[in-house]
């Protein structure tokens, strides 16, 4: 039997595995995979397996103070106590011991064991390359940037490729010229984020990859300018801006990559973020998943995103290698690839894209394939949305390309694209999505043996909820060298004036007017 228990949390120290004196524990093992720690509180994630079912009483888990005294003490009977474990109202000042507990046989055996101290609440000043770097050794600090940081000449790696869950206020400076020459399970300035805040912060020619030498990755990766991942709905991002920036990537993961302007996979809240004149290029050399956005690859079920500009170009171009009897599955959105953020009502809201999205596809299929879905869902504001979407548009163009393979004859290729949405599947009602097309096209070349729903709003959908998806702007969808238009049923919209009650949206299109 095997027991996964999920604690939520963030990690001063280093985790300490107690195999236990004398063996007590047996197979048994435990290892807390996030911890989370505040001024006066902590939370965190564990996983305890038992293979052999040896475990024959409780698990508890306990908090001791810096005199061994037990502040806190709990018997797990159900699973979902576990889900967002936390303990509160302690004391800054002491230090702390987390253990966890279990029974086996008659014996109460220490499984997983940490020391850690809270949150400082002093504020450490950054002020040079050197000390940025140095924030590895706290990543639970409270940092105050009081200048921009030039990282010419420097190999860049984030100091938080483990969880940061302090606060770092860039107080509107720049963090400029920082290159990276690898690509780790985290990658971006802020790596892995867990409850962290991120807030106040410019990054401008920030370089993962270039076009000539795109940076590899063979197993799973989470990818983005600001950070790689932000792994809980406590980390934050708010009031950050991209410019200049590119990421070239190249993965042959056979498990997944998620990649975005701003941030890979996203599980917190992000507010008042923009990206402009910055490039993501993505190479997909495998069947793995992918999830690729101009703002945010994957959107987690708990995350929140509010006033997003993101004026990132997207590439995809899958270049498949030794693909034979494989399901592919491929999301592309112009500002979100996934949208799974649906435990959130209103989740995303005051949305922009305005950049470009272009996919190629060359799967490549081996001699000798006998089976296979390739499934592609490509849309301006995402490609697949499994939550609703309020007062959005997108106003770039959606280029696709494919030529069939000769060994594909017994693949199934479903390709969804639309000026909004690839797939929208929520019940959820999403008020005030706008497609302005302003002479952007889209634009599909493919094979005769892909089966293709191609819309310039919504490609296909399962919701029954009272959408508003309208198109402004001259008609523009060409599939294989032919205007589709007129046969494309959307509700067109001849102005935006009173569409929109967001300022956020409004405003922009004041400025573009202007």
């Amino acid at each position: 039997m095997k027991r996964l228990l999920t604690f939520f949390a963030v990690i001063l120290l280093g985790v300490t595995l107690v195999a236990c004196k004398n063996n007590q524990a047996g197979q048994v093992t435990a290892t807390i995979d996030q911890f989370d720690v505040e001024l006066t509180s902590m939370s965190f994630k564990a996983t305890i397996n038992d293979p052999d079912s040896e475990i024959t009483g409780a698990i508890t888990v306990t908090l001791f103070d810096s005199t061994g005294k037990i502040v806190h003490t709990k018997d797990i009977s159900a699973l979902t106590e576990l889900d967002n474990y936390s303990v509160g109202s302690l004391v800054n000042t002491m230090t702390y011991t987390l253990k966890i507990y279990a029974t086996i046989g008659r014996n109460s055996v220490i499984l997983v064991e940490r020391t850690f101290q809270l949150a400082s609440a002093a504020t450490i000043e950054i002020s040079t390359v050197e000390q940025f770097k140095n924030m590895v050794s706290n990543r639970a600090g409270n940092y105050v940037l009081v200048n921009d940081l030039d990282f010419s000449g420097a190999v860049f790696t984030s100091p938080f490729t483990s969880a940061f869950s302090g606060t770092f206020d860039g107080q509107g400076h720049t963090l400029q010229n920082i290159t990276f020459d690898k690509i780790v399970s985290y990658t971006g300035v802020f790596g892995y984020i867990s409850g962290g805040l991120v807030k106040n912060v410019n990054f401008d020619h920030v370089t993962i990859g270039t076009e000539d030498e795109p940076i590899q990755m063979t197993t799973s990766a989470r990818v983005g300018i600001v950070a790689g991942y932000v792994a809980s709905s406590t980390g934050k991002i708010e009031n950050v801006n991209v410019t200049n920036s590119t990421i070239n990537f190249s993965t042959s993961s056979t498990v997944q990559a998620y990649v975005g302007g701003l941030i890979g996979e996203f599980k917190g809240n992000l507010q008042n973020a923009t990206i402009s004149d910055s490039l993501v290029k993505v190479r997909p050399l495998s069947y793995g998943r992918i999830r690729v956005g101009g703002a945010v690859g994957f959107l987690g079920e708990e995350a929140v995103v509010k006033d997003v500009n993101s004026g990132a170009d997207v590439e995809v171009n899958v270049s498949g290698v030794n693909l034979k009897d494989r399901d592919v599955n491929i999301n592309v959105g112009g500002i979100i690839g996934y949208h799974n953020a649906r435990n959130v009502n209103r989740s995303v809201e005051n949305i922009i894209g305005t950049g470009d999205v272009t996919v190629t596809l060359d799967f490549a299929t081996m001699e000798g394939t006998t089976k296979g879905n390739y499934s592609v869902y490509i849309g301006g504001i995402a490609g697949i949305a499994y939550s609703n979407v309020n007062q959005a548009i997108y106003a770039g163009s959606i280029t696709v390309n494919h030529d069939k393979n000769a060994f594909e004859e017994n693949v199934n290729k479903y390709f969804f694209i639309g000026g909004l949405y690839g797939f929208y599947g929520s019940n959820k009602a999403s008020a005030a999505n706008l497609r302005l097309s302003d002479g952007k096209m889209i634009t599909v070349n493919v094979s005769d043996d892909v089966n293709l729903k191609v819309s310039q709003v919504v490609a296909d959908t399962s919701s029954t909820a009272a959408n508003i998806f309208r198109y402004v702007g001259d008609l523009g969808l060409m599939v294989n060298s032919v205007n589709v238009s007129g046969d494309d049923v959307i509700d067109v919209i001849t102005t935006t004036d009173g569409f929109f009650n967001s300022t956020f949206i409004t405003d922009w299109l004041d400025s573009q007017i202007g």
